[in-house]
């Protein structure tokens, strides 16, 4: 099962179904994606939800070729006005430069290299995996950090008051310590998931 990616594993793939299977898991993982966002906890400006868990999860099984092209279907999804994302109004251009605009970046930079790893055989024990899955959540979190501070000190509603400074300290407040408690544990619980499924897989 050397580079074989979980998702052909269970799907395997064939010249005749490769194009329905693979616009089936795309179209799946927006569903995955939008239904993740909407599972949350509403602190603002940057919510708490399932979408890091799904989004790494779903690069593990998928590889990174699927994995990227889905997150950026999810995008732009959204940014024509479908209702996925997180947060009111839920869809728009304009949502990708929000408070949440560079965590949404960050998964999709995530998306891609989880996915890689991945298909480099680092899905099929627990610390190869919960290595990809804290890598991959760096990934989402600078991105994010970075851009929600320039929010913050340009876009927020008292943006006047704000200096670059304080910005960023606003951002770790709010982008990086309100998520102390979750992200260790959606961590854990990602790093987990596909190595059980490929130890039952060869257990069959």
């Amino acid at each position: 099962m050397n580079n074989v990616n979980l998702i052909d594993a269970l799907w395997p793939n064939s010249k005749t179904q490769n194009y329905f299977r693979n616009i089936s898991i795309i179209i799946f993982g927006t569903i995955l994606l939008t239904i993740s966002a909407h599972i949350k906890i509403p602190i603002p400006p940057v919510p708490v939800t399932l979408q890091t868990l799904v989004v790494l999860v779903f690069a593990m099984t998928v590889g990174r070729n699927i994995a990227f092209i889905t997150f950026f279907f999810y995008l732009f999804q959204g940014s024509i006005g479908l209702p996925v994302f997180a947060n009111p109004p839920f869809s728009g251009p304009y949502y990708l430069i929000g408070s949440s605009g560079g965590y949404l970046f960050g998964m999709l930079l995530a998306s891609y290299l989880v996915g890689y790893l991945a298909e480099k055989n680092y899905d099929k024990n627990y610390f190869n995996s919960l290595l990809v899955i804290f890598l991959g959540t760096i990934i989402i979190f600078i991105p994010g950090l970075i851009w929600l501070g320039f929010w913050f000190e340009h876009f927020h509603p008292k943006a006047e008051t704000i200096n670059l400074i304080g910005g960023y300290k606003l951002a770790f407040i709010h982008g990086l310590f309100v998520f102390k408690f979750t992200e260790p544990v959606k961590i854990a619980l990602a790093a987990s998931i596909t190595p059980l499924v490929w130890q039952y897989i060869v257990k069959k």
